[in-house]
């Protein structure tokens, strides 16, 4: 086997590494390289890494993540879209025994995972090795809420995520109640984890240097079960896609697929007066919690008998 590349640690190593490919960021998957030393240690230590860990590296980049996040556990499947990047990334990690490079997108669908991406984890959550499942990911913005609703709907939340992501994605992955910025990923994610954010990064540690900060979230697992808020999820998109309407006014026209078409206007009436709603309330003022319950009621005043 042919000793790997040497791993490039400053934009100018990087340039030239990847001049010498006829690379050069894609603006396209909106890549940005992390240049920094010190923050790439950091999110590798706030992964909590120990031996048997599963992680799943989205955007394997020029692997110098990669590395440090196979020190410790018992795999590393790693996801990387681009091709030119990906061949790149084959040559750089050609040692690394734990690493299982994948070229693809990490999504199938906005709904489901690459297939592939599955059957790798599958085979190492499986060992008899195996402990926690980690996620470590630089996300752009339009892939973090599939992305994550994907990956919760097949595995379940993982036990840690760590997450570069863009400063205002960050705060909206940590908005309450009542902000603009309080989303339905915001409630599904409130739900299961507890988001926070670790620090804000500076666009200079970055190559290219991206137009906004960055910032570091870190997602811990609550070890509760996931069916609930998954299957609540659906109901809080809905409520959302009309911000602005009360809840009253958005149950009047709920879907037949949220349990609609056989909830009469006096069941609805006492869904709201089940949660301790008066119906006037906009799905924004809601807790995480409230939705589970105005769910709960809504499927037992659905069900038939």
């Amino acid at each position: 086997m042919n000793e790997p590349l040497e791993i490039p640690r400053t934009a100018s190593q990087m340039r030239a590494l990847c001049a010498t490919r006829g690379l050069a960021p894609s603006r396209r998957f909106g890549q940005h390289f992390l240049i920094e030393p010190h923050i790439l240690d950091l999110i590798a230590r706030l992964a909590e890494l120990e031996a048997g860990d599963i992680v799943l590296e989205v955007g394997t980049g020029l692997g110098t993540l990669t590395r440090r996040l196979a020190e410790v556990p018992e795999l590393v499947v790693s996801v990387e879209i681009d091709s030119g990047l990906y061949a790149l990334a084959r040559d750089l990690l050609g040692n690394q025994e734990k690493v299982r490079l994948i070229h693809g997108d990490v999504l199938e669908s906005k709904s489901s995972l690459n297939p592939e991406v599955c059957e790798k984890l599958d085979v190492g959550l499986v060992a008899p090795e195996a402990q926690r499942f980690k996620v470590v990911a630089n996300l752009t913005y339009i892939i973090t809420s599939p992305f994550l609703s994907a990956l919760i709907l097949r595995y379940g939340m993982p036990a840690r995520c760590v997450f570069l992501v863009q400063r205002e994605l960050a705060e909206n992955l940590t908005a309450k109640p009542g902000n603009r910025s309080y989303s339905p990923l915001t409630i599904l994610l409130d739900l299961l984890a507890t988001v926070t954010i670790d620090r804000y990064v500076s666009r200079d540690v970055f190559w290219p240097k991206p137009k906004v900060e960055s910032a570091v979230v870190c997602l811990e697992s609550k070890n509760v079960d996931p069916v609930p808020a998954m299957r609540a999820y659906p109901l809080v998109r809905f409520l959302f896609s009309e911000r602005r309407k009360s809840i009253a006014a958005l149950l009047k026209k709920l879907p037949s697929t949220l349990g609609g078409a056989s909830l009469k206007d006096e069941a609805k009436t006492r869904v709201l007066d089940q949660v301790g709603l008066s119906g006037r309330e906009r799905a924004e003022s809601l807790l995480p919690q409230q939705f589970l319950e105005l769910d709960r009621e809504i499927s037992k005043a659905s069900s038939p008998g």
